[in-house]
C-alpha cells in the first residue's frame, strides 16, 4: 500500500457510491442556463403573478377528471404514431396537413362546441348564483312572476 493512496472503501460506502452513480445516470440531463438562458417556464416562475397562475393551473389539471384519460391517450398515440413517424415522416406530415385542412374547411364541430360551451357556462353560473340565499330568493320570485305573466287572464264577470 502506498502512502498517497486512500484507504479502501467499505462495502457500505461502495454501495452508496454505486447508488449515487445510478441515480445520476437515470436523472434527466440538466440544461445549462449559461448557454441557452433561462427557459420560458423558469421566467414565468420568477414573476409572482404568473407563478401563482401557473400553480393554480397545475393544481386544477391535477384534479381534472380528464387527466388520466389524456395520459393514456397520449401514451397510446406515442406508441402508435412514433414508429410510423420514424418510417414515413413525410407521409405523416402530409396526412396531418390533410386532416387539419379538412377540419378547417368543413368545421364539423362549430355549432356543437359553441352550444356546449354556452350551455355549460350559463348553467354553471346560474347554479352558483341560485345556491346563494339572496339570489335563490330572487330567482324564485322571478320564476313565480314569469308564471303569473304566462297565465291567461281570467275573464271578468260584468258587475
Amino acid at each position: 500500500m502506498n502512502a498517497n493512496e486512500p484507504p479502501p472503501l467499505t462495502p457500505a460506502q461502495r454501495l452508496a457510491q454505486s447508488r449515487e452513480r445510478m441515480r445520476l445516470s437515470l436523472a434527466p440531463p440538466e440544461e445549462e442556463e449559461a448557454d441557452h438562458g433561462p427557459s420560458l417556464v423558469q421566467a414565468f416562475r420568477q414573476h409572482p403573478l404568473l407563478a401563482s397562475a401557473y400553480e393554480v393551473l397545475k393544481l386544477w389539471w391535477e384534479s381534472h377528471p380528464w387527466r388520466p384519460a389524456t395520459f393514456v391517450a397520449g401514451g397510446l398515440a406515442r406508441e402508435a404514431v412514433l414508429p410510423l413517424a420514424r418510417r414515413h415522416p413525410i407521409g405523416l406530415v402530409l396526412a396531418a396537413m390533410l386532416l387539419g385542412g379538412s377540419l378547417a374547411w368543413f368545421r364539423p364541430v362549430r355549432g356543437l362546441v359553441k352550444s356546449l360551451v354556452v350551455k355549460g357556462v350559463v348553467a354553471q353560473s346560474l347554479m352558483n348564483l341560485v345556491q346563494q340565499p339572496l339570489m335563490g330568493n330572487l330567482a324564485n320570485a322571478f320564476i313565480s312572476w314569469m308564471q303569473q305573466i304566462g297565465q291567461p287572464d281570467k275573464p271578468r264577470s260584468p258587475s
